[in-house]
């Protein structure tokens, strides 16, 4: 598996495969060409759908400036990978495939591929190693995978994530997109964040509390504002929720939730290892299911609950999200994406509670490996529509009301 630092990466909303993977592509792309060299670029499969909503145009003439840039839509190519680019100019043509996350992959230019650090691929090869080593926490065992510098890495972006909640929770406004009345939306972090404390604890007031943290992170990176892939942008706010809501209102130790990255990377590592954490690749599964089971995973270690109990919580929470489908409208990552950051922030909290309270009355069945196995083969068998193409689900449905 890759490193941790290529799973957490910092960059603009609004989607991380289709912004940051194709800003890495053209960035890569402009070290070979001549000053001013024009360029050819051509999208295929989700983001010759969905350019539009998610800025990919945007990004790669960013990554190419200086260079003049025709786009083509390529509708008709059935690509070997939903995220698809060829870039051609007279000094060099590669082909990338953006495959969530801002991880890119290319067989002619291998500069761009990630290296493997970890040599166990599975939760249960993972655990096994763990145990075996000694080590005497799951951040002192990984690290002896990882550069020396991880850990300041960590710590950085976990600052990263919660400037993103505190920028969120202080910013009104439209967020930006095109002239469907159905987008129409506004932020609604403050709102909710507002809401949440004048409500009386046990009344809701958590789930409140999580709702606005996970909106603030995802409608900043809906309006391109930089953001923690966590493991996505479009699934940004769901592990900075739980975390920090765990920092902010209930006291616990910075250090300690640094510490739960580890963990809850691991988890997203092994999805991204052995599924895919792309919505154009497995729907939304992959994204909102992944991220949750990473910020269960990362509320069961804070609470210093056993590995299993961990990998319980990463299973089950998980395993409620699989078929959801990734039906952004229009294209843009707002409706459904922000308000399922809510919802999985919500169900990561739950899947904790099962963890701790009720793992030792029924051991799970279910491991969390199978539900990855079960993720990707539900992935596989979703239509394309549902895929992060803008043409099935609440996108096809709001087109209709709307035409209407």
């Amino acid at each position: 598996m890759k490193s941790l630092k290529n799973l957490f990466r910092y960059g603009p909303g609004p989607s991380s495969s289709h912004t940051i993977g194709p800003y890495v592509a053209s960035s890569r792309f402009a070290t070979f060409l001549k000053e001013g060299e024009p360029v050819k670029v051509t999208f295929y499969g989700s983001l010759a759908y969905s350019f539009r909503g998610h800025h990919s145009d945007g990004a790669v003439a960013s990554g190419l400036e200086g260079h003049p840039v025709t786009f083509v839509m390529d509708k008709e190519t059935v690509p070997p990978h939903p995220l698809m680019m060829r870039f051609e100019a007279e000094s060099a043509q590669h082909v990338y495939f953006s495959l969530g996350g801002g991880a890119v992959y290319s067989a002619s230019d291998p500069y761009v591929n990630e290296k493997e650090v970890y040599p166990f691929t599975t939760y249960r090869e993972f655990a096994r190693a763990y145990h075996e080593s000694g080590a005497a926490s799951v951040p002192d065992f990984l690290r002896t995978f990882e550069d020396k510098d991880l850990d300041a890495y960590l710590t950085d972006l976990l600052k990263k994530m919660f400037h993103a909640i505190e920028l969120g929770l202080s910013t009104s406004g439209r967020i930006p997109v095109n002239n469907n009345p159905r987008l129409q939306v506004s932020r609604s972090a403050k709102a909710i964040y507002a809401r949440a404390n004048e409500t009386e604890k046990g009344h809701g007031r958590r789930e409140l509390l999580l709702s606005a943290y996970g909106y603030a992170v995802v409608e900043g990176s809906a309006c391109g504002d930089k953001v923690v892939t966590a493991p996505t942008c479009g699934s940004s706010g769901v592990l900075p929720a739980v975390l920090y809501y765990l920092y902010h209102d209930q006291g616990v130790p910075f250090a300690k939730l640094k510490d739960s990255l580890y963990i809850a990377g691991m988890i997203g590592n092994l999805v991204k290892e052995n599924a895919s954490i792309a919505g154009s690749v497995g729907g939304c599964q992959a994204e909102i299911g992944t991220a949750t089971s990473m910020a269960a995973a990362a509320l069961a270690y804070v609470d210093g609950l056993n590995l299993h109990q961990i990998e319980y919580g990463a299973e089950v929470a998980m395993e409620h999200f699989l078929g959801l489908s990734c039906d952004p409208v229009d294209g843009y990552v707002v409706i459904p994406c922000i308000e399922r950051n809510g919802i999985g922030a919500i169900r990561a909290y739950d899947s904790f509670l099962y963890a701790k309270h009720i793992e030792p009355i029924r051991r799970n069945q279910v491991s969390f490996d199978e539900v990855v196995k079960a993720m990707k083969l539900t992935g596989d068998s979703l239509d394309t529509k549902y895929k992060e193409t803008s043409l099935g689900g609440l996108a096809e449905i709001l087109k209709e009301t709307t035409a209407k």
